[in-house]
């Protein structure tokens, strides 16, 4: 693992690790490579009170191989838990060995050719979620939570192709306006409900405003719809 300087005497804050994780990565330019964002990004990045996007921080912190906790606290592991026999894995990137903690199933499999047939395979996600905030944040567990990435960029900028995404399995007794997943063919699509007059819903992409679909009334059926809870941030 990447030592990080420190600075003796004092606190590092949430914005010098930032720039101090651009430079162990070898500098902003290769920051940007990796993440697949401008150089703009990153300066913004190392900007003080500037957001930080989980999904960033996650590929930047691998590739720097420092973990998770060290870019959110400063500390590679809970000071109250790195001493713990039964944590030996606790500094590992996401957090998935600490108690209260796991990693969540895919909303979909990835389906792999094994033995010459196909097969499913249920990849756990690399960061791993605390059940408390899922709760309190939420009302979801483990169960009904599931993570996916964005299929295409039709929600971008609030929402850009690839980006790492939490939503509710639970099916919904009434469709509220807000962000879903669509499930289009082998595709998940984020995309924007807004309720039209009479009732109707459709969904359409804030990207591109030739896409729309209007929902069919119930009962006939619609497509697959995951209500997003997260997209690196609350939503």
């Amino acid at each position: 693992m990447a030592e990080p300087e420190g600075r003796p005497g004092f606190a590092m804050t949430l914005d010098e690790r930032i720039a101090q994780l651009v430079t162990l990565v070898g500098g902003p330019v290769r920051a940007a490579a990796i993440i697949g964002k401008t150089r703009t990004h990153i300066d913004n990045m190392r900007k003080p009170n500037a957001p930080l996007r989980l999904d960033d921080a996650l590929a930047l912190a691998r590739e720097a191989g420092v973990t998770l906790d060290w870019v959110a606290t400063g500390y590679h592991v809970r000071p109250d838990l790195a001493e713990r026999p039964d944590l030996e894995d606790a500094s590992a990137t996401g957090f998935g060995s600490l108690p209260g903690f796991s990693r969540l199933l895919p909303l979909k499999p990835e389906m792999v050719v094994a033995g010459g047939r196909s097969i499913e395979r249920w990849t756990p996600s690399d960061i791993a979620v605390s059940a408390q905030w899922l709760n309190n944040a939420f009302g979801l567990t483990g169960d009904t939570a599931r993570y996916a990435a964005a299929g295409d960029g039709g929600m971008a900028p609030l929402i850009g192709k690839g980006t790492l995404l939490i939503v509710d399995t639970r099916p919904a007794r009434t469709l509220r306006t807000g962000l879903y997943l669509v499930n289009v063919g082998d595709e998940l699509l984020p995309r924007r409900l807004n309720r039209l007059p009479g009732g109707n819903a459709e969904l359409i992409a804030d990207a591109d405003p030739r896409w729309h679909y209007q929902l069919p009334e119930p009962p006939e059926p619609g497509p697959e719809l995951y209500r997003i809870v997260w997209s690196g941030q609350t939503v």
